[in-house]
């Protein structure tokens, strides 16, 4: 109760200071923000990138944005652990920390419709994350913002945060319709086809105001073969193909000039088109006619139906500026039954259909107050709480019987295993809440001195409580240098999968931990009620010149990552059968270090070249192995010429350093390998080297029709899964791609 009371009196007090000032707010014209917020000033840190619409609409992406926030420095895309399992199933990576750690915002609101798909053994899941829940023709912008300024953001921001801004209301009545194709020149690679269109306008003039936009969209799936004769005994599959439909609305009221009422609404289908993947790159050979069946028919194999409602009321007073939130999301999360046990986790075992539900119900408060107390201050006072519901009775279900399949013409044997106080019937539904609240000041000590000390309260009902202090500082040399760091202590709550007693995986040896021995075991894992939040120690320091247009920059990072979450090896409970009953566990700790900066060149009126570069130091966790396959650094390049307003042309270069595979055994058949299965030493692949060029120019044929062309890959450099395909990637080839927008 007094968790609650915490958490709920700052959204009292804003609500009270508001009713109070309404009166006095000016009613003739809009009130102007003069001052700068905490959170506008963190926006400044080193570690913050900004992609205008402009910069999306040079370099347009096939499908989801994550192709072009990969541009950025202290971005990659990876898998959620370095077995990378289900590897062409990349997602945002953030300085190494992992996509669970990279939380996705959509106008400020947190997406969170991959916590409805189970969470496998080594911690992967099957989604693309949630950075493709917009169509890039509706970006304003996109934020990525990486170390401690993130803290503020709470759980799952460990790595940073990317923060999609939709474009907003306009005060004219306007629309456009966008076209765009990308062709692969090689046949078994997908492409992509999409339609879209907006709309906005006065309803109301001055006061009420529309915009609604909607999106088809189809990528398809490569060749199920595209990998043959590079895999060895079993064929890997490439990258699946997407659907995606998008429709979105809003109503925007100007209530007076001094409040702003917003109603959004959106509905998303996102399904994905099979080509033979799985979590382990090929299915158990019993299931090898349903496999070819869903590969020949091109079938879907999961949809997600995302539905999300938000009203926001922004208010701008005498004494400040306040924020008030309440947003609902609502995703089922239709899918072909999967196994849940040893080698074939992950594959498909039926054609029926089965669901999970997830919804989020959050409420958000924040208020920015500037004061004087000798030095100008802008304090940010702020609460949230969120509710978490899933249902998923197909992943919580997992059965206690093991069919033991016979050998030498043997029928299979029915084995139950019981552990002491596990039930066999399992439900599927669990729960979390989250209460917060957070302070944070930004301190002008100078014109040239600014100093953010900021702390955050959270209380989950899984995890309990969790502080996360944090201080950053900037401080101007002159005219052209400046020098900004931070250090922060981010957290992120066990999700619903690992803290759900109910939550069960098997496995026949394949994901026993070493010492438990060999293969002839099986071993149980469970969620833990038990588990403490992951927490991590992000500091950074760098320093930033800027002259004429000219800029550079260089930043250092070093995360301490303390309790990750992974399957333990401590045996709770041993049966009859001799067989081992594990749990999620918390590991003493985790490292990340490395270096991130830029420099832009204006080479001419006409012409400027940027660079960013990331450089990984250091990633390791309790055991030796990374914690995320990223490569040891990355290179971005662009040369973009603009001789007048109505022609530009980019020239793109991406060079990724060597990608070492993890090097350490976390189960028997990986230290000796058996049967068929290779041991780690053996069957690991490292990615090399390589880079990646691309073009492409733009021309405003007037002031309602652009067409943009280009071709990717422009050397036709291809990366192709190798081995089991778990630690590699495709990476696709030359294409040929183009763009129409009018505009009306």
């Amino acid at each position: 109760m007094k968790t609650f009371t915490l958490a709920i009196l700052p959204l009292a007090l804003i609500s009270a200071f508001s009713h109070a000032a309404e009166e006095k707010a000016v009613e003739q014209a809009e009130v102007d923000t003069v001052y700068v917020t905490a959170e506008k000033q963190l926006q400044q840190s080193l570690g913050v990138s900004r992609i205008s619409k402009d910069d999306i609409d040079k370099r347009p992406v096939a499908n989801d944005i994550s192709e072009f926030v990969r541009t950025m420095p202290g971005v990659n895309l990876t898998g959620n652990t370095a077995t990378g399992q289900r590897g062409n199933k990349r997602q945002i990576d953030l300085r190494g920390m992992g996509p669970e750690n990279t939380l996705i915002l959509i106008d400020g609101k947190p997406v969170n419709s991959r916590q409805s798909e189970r969470i496998s053994m080594r911690g992967e899941r099957n989604t693309r994350g949630d950075s493709n829940w917009v169509p890039v023709e509706e970006i304003e912008s996109i934020t990525v913002l990486r170390g401690p300024a993130a803290t503020r953001y709470g759980s799952g921001a460990m790595g940073g945060v990317v923060n999609i801004v939709t474009k907003k209301v306009s005060k004219e009545f306007k629309g456009q319709v966008n076209l765009y194709a990308n062709q692969p020149q090689d046949s078994k690679e997908g492409a992509t086809r999409r339609i879209g269109f907006n709309l906005s306008g006065p309803i109301i003039q001055d006061t009420l105001g529309f915009r609604i936009y909607g999106n088809l969209n189809k990528t398809d799936a490569d060749a199920a073969d595209i990998n043959a004769g590079r895999s060895g005994k079993l064929v890997t599959a490439g990258v699946e193909g997407v659907r995606n439909k998008d429709i979105a609305g809003r109503l925007q009221w100007k209530i007076s000039p001094a409040q702003t009422l917003i109603l959004d609404s959106s509905y998303s289908r996102q399904s994905n088109i099979y080509n033979g993947d799985t979590q382990n790159s090929n299915p158990p050979s019993k299931t090898l006619a349903l496999y070819d069946g869903l590969v020949n028919s091109k079938a879907e194999t999961a949809r997600l139906y995302r539905s999300a409602f938000s009203l926001t009321h922004d208010g701008a007073w005498e004494w400040g500026d306040t924020k008030n939130i309440i947003s609902y999301e609502h995703t089922v999360n239709s899918h072909l039954p999967e196994g849940l046990a040893g080698g074939p986790e992950g594959s498909y075992t039926g054609l029926d259909f089965v669901q999970s539900r997830l919804k989020n119900l959050r409420f958000s408060s924040e208020a920015n107050i500037p004061f004087q107390l000798g030095v100008d201050n802008v304090l940010t006072v702020g609460a949230e709480f969120t509710d978490s519901k899933l249902d998923d009775p197909a992943s919580n279900s997992q059965s206690l019987t093991d069919i033991i399949p016979g050998r030498s013409g043997q029928p299979p044997r029915k084995v139950v295993n019981t552990f002491p106080g596990v039930s066999e019937h399992r439900g599927g539904k669990t729960s979390q809440r989250n209460w917060a609240a957070y302070v944070e000041d930004n301190i002008s000590l100078t014109d040239k001195t600014h100093l953010i000390p900021a702390i955050r309260f959270d209380h989950n009902s899984a995890s309990g409580s969790n502080w996360s202090p944090a201080l950053n500082f900037s401080h101007q040399i002159g005219e052209n240098w400046l020098v900004k760091g931070g250090i922060a202590r981010a957290y992120k709550a066990p999700n619903l999968y690992q803290s759900n007693p109910e939550f069960l995986l098997y496995t026949r040896g394949l994901g026993c931990p070493l010492v438990a021995g060999g293969r002839s075991l099986s071993c149980y894992y469970m969620g833990n009620a038990n588990l403490k939040p992951e927490t991590s120690l992000n500091k950074e320091i760098g320093v930033e010149f800027t002259r004429n247009g000219w800029q550079a920059s260089a930043t250092y990072f070093h995360n301490a990552y303390r309790n990750k979450i992974v399957i333990g090896e401590r045996a709770l409970a041993v049966n009859d059968n001799g067989n081992w009953l594990l749990e999620w566990t918390n590991t003493p700790k985790a490292t990340i270090e490395g270096i991130e900066g830029n420099l832009v060149l204006p080479l001419h009126d006409t012409l400027k070249w940027s660079n960013n570069f990331t450089y990984m130091r250091k990633s390791v966790d309790a055991k030796g192995n990374p914690l995320s396959l990223i490569p040891k650094y990355t290179i971005n390049s662009t040369l973009a010429w603009m001789p007048n307003e109505r022609v530009d042309a980019n020239l793109t270069f991406t060079h990724y350093g060597r990608t070492k595979p993890r090097s350490v055994a976390i189960n028997d058949v990986e230290l000796n390998g058996q049967g068929n299965i290779a041991k780690l030493a053996d069957s690991q692949a490292q990615v090399g080297s390589y880079g990646i060029w691309g073009i492409n120019a733009g021309y405003n044929w007037n002031k309602r029709v652009a067409v943009r062309g280009g071709v990717s890959n422009l050397f036709n450099k291809k990366l192709y899964r190798t081995g089991n395909g778990a630690q590699t990637y495709n990476e696709h080839g030359r294409a040929f791609y183009g763009s129409l927008k009018v505009s009306f």
